[in-house]
């Protein structure tokens, strides 16, 4: 399957789903690993990227930044329909978030089969 171009202003419901997946995946990696780190809500408010998220849940600094990092890389994809970042031919992530975002990945895998 080829992806096809696409232009980013457009916001497409599965870059909202998207994000708010990835606010759950981090969340659930900050809060089950980063305890003794001080923590802030989340507030996320970049004007160019239309993406509405649960403000208030709490992450540590690096936590915080991983997430608006994967959230714009996300919204900035031009490949439609997105492939797994793993298997895409064009790496947008800064290769130190593609390595945090592969440890949060492995951590909630195995952990999503039991909160559902």
């Amino acid at each position: 399957m080829n992806p096809k171009k696409r232009k980013p202003p457009d916001l497409a419901p599965n870059i909202q789903e998207d994000s708010e997946k990835l606010l759950d995946f981090v969340h659930m990696y900050c809060r089950g690993n980063h305890k003794g780190l001080s923590k802030t809500p989340l507030v996320f408010d970049y004007h160019k990227v239309p993406i509405q998220l649960e403000e208030g849940r709490e992450l540590c600094d690096g936590c915080a930044r991983l997430l608006k990092h994967a959230i714009i890389m996300r919204y900035l994809c031009p490949l439609d329909p997105k492939p797994k970042c793993r298997n895409c031919p064009e790496h947008c992530y800064k290769p130190e978030y593609r390595v945090a975002m592969d440890v949060v990945m492995k951590y909630v895998g195995p952990r999503l089969l039991f909160k559902r």
